[in-house]
């Protein structure tokens, strides 16, 4: 180990000791959150940071802090330990209801403890989906629940030797089928993180982008050329949708280019 990994090691340990099943608290506003260790969402303090990763992650907490209401219907998409589920479980309320899509299965248990430390098992339903645009069966790459699973290899990153990547079937399906089969309304918002997979599950939601729905996208374009995908063809979707889209990062244009990041479709 490094420095860095023996000291988040350590860190790690010494919350172990005294958070112990409790998980370890986040508050954002009124919400008192409790997450397993190990898999606590950042702090809002980190809207500001050099860091992309933390950066976009705690804009994404804000703009959903400041808009998912009691009641509302949210579509959780690649949920990984939860860390938006139980954001989302807290928003909506009991009259809320929250849809969560991980086909991860190192991931999956983490997220489920996640729901039960905050006693949210009833507003949120866990689904070991993938979203795409066609109902198939597809490989998963992954790191034993690292967050970064993917339906290319290129969306997981790290070398192509590594060896300690899994790979496993799971079944992927588009968005539009799964809500007519599950009865559900177009949803209020939609949380998109699918780590290259994005354009791909955009097209499987022709019917849900011409609703009222606001859509969350994270990009991942170094995957994009795996999935056989293009910036020309998010720009096509969005426009299809009748919908506009700008970075949530007010920094970044959409006429720059593609970056990594978070896009909002309204």
């Amino acid at each position: 180990m490094n420095s860095t990994e023996l000291r988040v090691h350590a860190i790690t340990a010494a919350k172990r000791l005294w958070y112990g099943a409790r998980g370890e608290p986040i508050a954002y506003g009124s919400h008192k959150l409790r997450y397993v260790i190990g898999s606590r969402p950042v702090r809002l303090k980190y809207a500001s940071s050099t860091d992309i990763v933390a950066r976009n992650d705690a804009k994404q907490i804000q703009f959903f802090l400041d808009r998912v209401l009691p009641g509302h219907l949210v579509l959780d998409v690649g949920a990984h330990y939860g860390e938006y589920a139980v954001l989302f479980a807290s928003l909506v309320g009991a009259r809320g209801k929250v849809v969560s899509f991980e086909p991860d299965a190192a991931a999956r248990p983490i997220l489920k403890a996640n729901l039960k430390l905050n006693d949210f098992e009833d507003r949120v339903r866990v689904e070991e989906f993938a979203v795409f645009d066609s109902r198939v069966t597809r490989q998963l790459f992954a790191r034993h629940g690292n967050a970064q699973s993917s339906l290319a290899r290129s969306g997981l990153g790290g070398a192509p030797t590594d060896d300690d990547v899994e790979r496993y079937a799971i079944t992927a399906i588009p968005l539009d089928d799964y809500l007519s089969e599950a009865r559900l309304p177009a949803p209020d918002f939609v949380k998109l993180d699918v780590e290259g997979a994005e354009i791909n599950a955009l097209r499987g939601a022709t019917r849900l982008l011409r609703s009222s729905a606001v859509v969350m996208c994270e990009l991942h374009p170094y995957a994009w050329k795996e999935f056989g995908v293009s910036f020309d063809d998010l720009l096509r979707v969005v426009h299809d949708g009748r919908r506009t889209m700008a970075y949530l990062d007010d920094e970044l244009r959409i006429e720059d280019g593609p970056t990594y990041g978070a896009v909002v479709i309204t």
